[in-house]
């Protein structure tokens, strides 16, 4: 069987993100996109390789929550409280599943935050391909004090 062509192409827009050290160098490469001109906020985004693929050859749902994840936690971590803050740690992530992607398909995790400032923040996601909801996730993070 010939090996399958994946489309490596980047939707205009999008740049390579800095989010690429520690376990996240095994995720991407991620890239990024503000969701406006003058905003802070961002869209993170992917294209689904052979790698993100589980047994069966969809995206891992793995890879989906760690999109999420990130997304939100990067999101709070920078367009939050003014400046922007070092680590923001995983409290709770929760996730519903709605549909799969395929390997190659383009993938974004699209952020709302709901509660930006202090040591807890809040947020929700949807990842898409598309139009097609993937996965609807909202989390919830601890700001340590600075060191």
């Amino acid at each position: 069987m010939a090996p399958m062509h994946i489309d490596a192409t980047v939707p205009q827009g999008f740049l390579p993100s800095d989010l690429d050290e520690g376990f996240l160098v095994h995720v991407g490469p991620l890239y990024m996109r503000p969701l406006s001109d003058d905003s802070r906020e961002f869209v993170l985004a992917l294209r689904a390789g052979a790698q993100h693929a589980n047994r069966y050859g969809v995206v891992h749902g793995g890879l989906l929550a760690t999109l999420a994840d990130t997304a939100i936690g990067a999101n709070l971590a920078r367009t939050g409280a003014s400046p922007a803050v070092d680590t923001t740690l995983t409290v709770n992530l929760t996730l519903n599943y709605i549909a799969g992607a395929q390997v190659g398909d383009w993938i974004e995790a699209r952020v709302r935050l709901v509660k930006a400032h202090g040591r807890v923040r809040f947020g929700e996601c949807d990842v898409v391909c598309g139009q097609k909801l993937l996965v609807q996730a909202s989390a919830s993070f601890y700001v340590p004090a600075p060191r």
